[in-house]
């Protein structure tokens, strides 16, 4: 801690105490994601329990990627704010260098993503049919998360409506002895709700998948290109979220980066009047 004045000394309070506040902010925001994810993970498991047999198991698991995002934030708001709050070097340098490779991984990423964007899309779409689509009715929280996805994006299936042959309950086999054979999710439904208001008709796609099927009552577009739409005609909301992760993390290397600095300079000074007052 500093021995000097506050006129003395190079470390800026303004600096130090953003710093830490914005750290604090971070810490407690980790917590809270932490919190969510392993109240998540319990509430499912005492209703349903799925063994994880690869690492897509962990992926789509919901209350899993909470913990493991919440985690993260929640090391770098500690090394941040303690590192600002006692101006600990190693601190410091902990937080700032691993932001800056969260940063680049993900400028990285996304570029790498925009260049092969249509290997990108294919091996999305891959992972998507095989981890979502054949698990539907036998995982309640991606089965959540995908009708939510088809309601809000209007659309059905990963790459379109025929995915859902994929699935061992919908698919359009003769010897597929399941009520809803030929079928795709209500979720993929234009208006689920024909037989009682407010409850969703789990039959209202019953036979689409048969070539004489309508598919006119239902979405046919599949959610990867629908997400894609949506993104391009939302740009600038997009555009906007990129700013908004971007610009905090830039924030927070650039005054970790100065306070580091300013310490370093502060502690040089103290080493000369040491070294002054021996001499």
């Amino acid at each position: 801690m500093a021995c000097c004045s506050q006129e003395d000394t190079f470390v800026s309070a303004l600096v130090k105490y953003l710093l830490f506040f914005f750290n604090f902010g971070c810490w407690l925001f980790g917590g809270v994601l932490i919190g969510i994810g392993v109240w998540a993970f319990i509430e499912k498991n005492r209703f349903y329990h799925k063994e994880v047999q690869t690492v897509y198991d962990i992926i789509f698991d919901l209350s899993v990627i909470f913990f493991i995002i919440g985690f993260i934030i929640f090391i770098l708001g500690y090394a941040g704010c303690i590192g600002a709050l006692r101006e600990n070097i190693c601190l410091l340098k902990f937080y700032y260098i691993t932001m800056i490779i969260i940063f680049l991984l993900l400028v990285v990423g996304a570029v790498l993503a925009f260049v092969f964007r249509d290997k990108v899309k294919q091996i999305l779409v891959d992972v998507l049919q095989q981890n979502l689509i054949t698990r539907y009715q036998d995982d309640p929280d991606g089965q959540s998360t995908i009708d939510w996805i088809q309601e809000k994006l209007y659309c059905c299936g990963v790459n379109g409506y025929r995915d859902w042959n994929s699935n061992q309950y919908f698919n359009c086999t003769e010897d597929n002895p399941s009520p809803l054979r030929c079928s795709v999710p209500y979720s993929c439904c234009r208006d689920p709700d024909v037989l009682t208001p407010g409850v969703p008709n789990i039959l209202c796609g019953k036979d689409v998948l048969e070539e004489s099927g309508d598919i006119s009552i239902i979405y046919t577009i599949g959610c990867v290109d629908a997400g894609i739409r949506l993104a391009e005609k939302e740009l600038p909301i997009m555009g906007g979220i990129v700013i908004g992760l971007a610009v905090p993390q830039l924030f927070g290397i650039c005054l970790s980066r100065l306070l580091e600095g300013q310490v370093m300079d502060q502690r040089a000074r103290w080493a000369q009047t040491h070294h002054g007052h021996h001499q």
